[in-house]
């Protein structure tokens, strides 16, 4: 390592140490090829973050310019913008001139542009499309400067999410084709108040370095206005990423003239909207070897070295990169249970859940049993209360302390369990940590737990009461949208019908989330749960 950049190492180790966790630092730093699992877990064995931080550096500081680089990378990455700030001057040249990494062509440009712009993060063990990822990138191009839709379908499950987020890891389409940069969205299966809100926010998003603050839309066709002009003024030449658009009249909303791609099932989901259109199908399945590449990762074999299970376990998982995902993650813990796990799946001793779809729930629903089976009977208890969460919303860890009364640490601490094990997904924005499920594992929750929601549901609000007491969320918590989006639909859940009675007709209440948000979702929910409120308190 250049003296320079190991001098800036030592000088700024201080602040390093005191706030960063090293967890998600490494891997970047693996995927990066700088760091090896044995220093991994070196790292893991130190006590506290402090020390954990202390040992991460003095490996870096070991190693050579490559290494700084990509812990330079991951600090800006994971939101550390102040710390990497400290470190910028001392990043050493790159031989090429071209400021890419050896990698995949990733640059800190691109880096910053994807965390501004909401995209989501690689999964634990990601393995490469590259047909489909050029054909994304492809179709994006085809859009040059013109207003249009790019739209990738295919069934649920497929990787449809995973393999546009890959097509934007791209330096020379971003700013040859989209310099304003990236903004995504999470989209679902949405109602007119629901789609309101991600308007909402989507604006306020948009608006963060306004020196006005304007209160928010209170309607779709003022939302749809608002993000028009944001588009046009501060925002030209951007791309908008809508994910997983069941609804062709919740893109009325977004054809404002600029150019967007959509995630979907539907393939005819733009028909009701005008402007060029292009399409990128991904196939239901993955190819076998690629199915069998994910399992390699997972174990940290070679495919040439893997058990002759293996070959079944990928037919068995009929090609899901999200059920590949899960047995791998199982193996990964348990690599002696190649042959336990097959016959698990072959024998489909867990109960299906029939859903009217395309996709195999019947895989995915024995893959969801085997994963959970596996936890250990606290962590299960944990994961049971995620039966609870609104779909496509994205949790902030500050709620989950709330509902399980624990520390920051200890609650991100469980969710990396379910990280790890492929049972859940999360997004790290900033310093703050958001988790969610893919639709498919809540729908397997919501089932499988069907006859204990109305509980879990009151336990959130007692929760929630016993944190607040007679307070109501400020702006400035992460947790304050949670709330005022979701607490009377967990009260509604619970059947709290005192409870929602008295949130609802709270003028505290009331004049907070009317400001937050508009009357128009407050509207929605008095329509909503009308059944409950009109009932005799």
């Amino acid at each position: 390592m250049d003296v320079k950049s190991r001098n800036y190492l030592l000088m700024n180790r201080q602040a390093l140490e005191k706030d960063i966790k090293t967890s998600y630092i490494m891997d970047r730093m693996i995927s990066d090829e700088v760091l090896t699992l044995q220093e991994e877990e070196k790292v893991k064995q130190q006590n506290t973050q402090k020390e954990r931080a202390a040992m991460l550096i003095n490996i870096i500081l070991t190693k050579d310019n490559n290494s700084y680089r990509s812990f330079y990378n991951a600090l800006l990455h994971e939101g550390y913008r102040d710390l990497a700030a400290l470190l910028q001057d001392g990043i050493p040249a790159i031989s090429s001139g071209n400021g890419r990494s050896s990698m995949d062509g990733m640059t800190s440009y691109v880096k910053t542009i994807l965390c501004e712009g909401g995209v989501p993060q690689r999964p634990v063990v990601f393995v490469t499309r590259p047909k489909l990822v050029d054909a994304i990138k492809q179709k994006l191009c085809c859009l040059g400067s013109d207003p249009g839709w790019v739209t990738v379908y295919g069934m649920a499950g497929c990787g449809k999410t995973v393999l546009t987020a890959e097509a934007l890891r791209d330096h020379q389409l971003l700013e040859d084709y989209f310099p304003g940069g990236v903004h995504w969205v999470s989209i679902g299966k949405q109602d007119k108040a629901g789609l309101l809100i991600k308007l909402q926010n989507l604006c306020s998003r948009l608006e963060n370095d306004s020196t006005l603050s304007q209160r928010p839309p209170l309607n779709i066709e003022e939302a749809k206005d608002r993000l028009r002009l944001l588009m046009l003024r501060k925002y030209p030449r951007s791309l908008l990423i809508l994910d997983d658009i069941w609804d062709s009249w919740v893109l009325k909303a977004f054809d404002n003239q600029c150019q967007v791609l959509i995630t979907s099932r539907d393939r005819s989901v733009t028909d009701a909207v005008a402007g060029n259109k292009y399409e990128v199908h991904v196939e239901s399945g993955l190819a076998h070897e690629k199915g069998l590449e994910i399992l390699s990762l997972f174990v940290n074999m070679k495919i040439s070295e893997l058990p002759e299970q293996a070959n079944c376990l990928v037919r068995e998982c009929k090609g899901s990169p999200l059920v590949i995902s899960l047995i791998g993650a199982l193996l990964r813990d348990f690599p002696s249970r190649w042959e336990y796990y097959l016959k698990q799946l072959q024998n489909k001793q867990f109960k299906r859940i029939r859903k009217s779809s395309s996709y195999d729930y019947e895989a995915l629903d024995e893959a969801m049993s085997i994963s959970v089976e596996q936890l250990n009977d606290n962590y299960k208890d944990y994961y049971k209360d995620l039966s609870i969460l609104p779909k496509d919303v994205k949790v902030p860890t500050k709620v989950l302390c709330i509902l399980w009364d624990m520390e920051t640490e200890e609650v991100e601490d469980i969710l990396q369990e379910f990280v790890n094990k492929s049972l859940l997904f999360c997004d790290r924005n900033g310093k703050s940590f958001h988790y969610y499920l893919h639709d498919l594992q809540l729908d397997f929750l919501t089932e499988k737990n069907r006859n204990q929601l109305q509980e879990l549901h009151k336990n959130i609000v007692n929760q929630y009461k016993k944190y607040y007491k007679l307070n109501t969320p400020v702006p400035s918590q992460e947790d304050c949208m949670y709330w005022y989006n979701f607490l009377a639909y967990h009260m509604a859940g619970a059947n709290m019908q005192k409870e929602l009675h008295d949130l609802m007709f709270s003028l505290d209440w009331i004049k907070a989330k009317t400001e937050l948000v508009g009357p128009a979702h407050l509207i929605h929910e008095y329509v909503e749960y009308s059944s409950i409120l009109d009932q005799k308190v």
